[in-house]
């Protein structure tokens, strides 16, 4: 009882202050006064008739499970509370989660496309197994409608890139600028050539 006044109260309050310090019953009852007057201004009924239970020598709780049934709501909804913050933050890591994969895709495609460095070397060169990594940047990030002019698909972007994380077997077509090479390959085909070109280059 003192632990729970103390914490309401915001006052360290002790047993001895209280019981042993005033002998009567009215001493004690006007220290007490205030407290509880503090409590019942400011927390729930079931607080306030707990804490004036604990401490009330002449009609204290009958058990401990009578103590335990009287919180027992309020700590239900405090596990609700609880389990719901517990899905919140699970949700927000999930999203950094995802944020981060595509990130590190990203970072792959940019580091693997298009080095001038590798210019002659077949592996790297648009007759080579990595040229599929430059029509793959086309298809996700340069789309055009019919009449040649952009096409800025967020959502297409997005499933692209979970879908090439994922190694999907999913077939796409990929064609070059000049529309005059056209593969058809599997997004696991991608994540296979892009996973090989960047350890290539680490």
């Amino acid at each position: 009882g003192c632990i729970l006044l103390s914490m309401t109260t915001g006052t360290e309050i002790q047993f001895n202050d209280i019981y042993r310090n005033n002998t009567t019953v009215q001493q004690q009852g006007q220290l007490l006064m205030e407290y509880f007057q503090f409590v019942q201004q400011n927390y729930s009924r079931e607080l306030y008739v707990l804490i004036h239970s604990l401490l009330n020598p002449g009609a204290p709780p009958s058990s401990v499970r009578s103590i335990a049934a009287s919180m027992a709501m309020r700590a239900f909804d405090e596990l609700d509370g609880a389990h719901g913050s517990i899905d919140e933050h699970s949700s927000a890591l999930m999203g950094i989660y995802e944020s981060g994969r595509v990130l590190r895709l990203l970072l792959k495609l940019a580091f693997v496309n298009e080095r001038p460095e590798f210019g002659i070397d077949k592996n790297w060169s648009e007759s080579g197994d990595c040229y599929i990594l430059k029509l793959f940047r086309d298809f996700v990030f340069h789309q055009a409608d019919g009449g040649g002019r952009p096409v800025m698909d967020v959502g297409h972007v997005v499933s692209s890139l979970n879908k090439l994380d994922a190694a999907d077997e999913e077939k796409i077509v990929l064609t070059s600028r000049d529309g005059k090479n056209v593969l058809v390959v599997s997004f696991a085909d991608v994540a296979w050539c892009l996973e090989k070109a960047y350890q290539e280059l680490c």
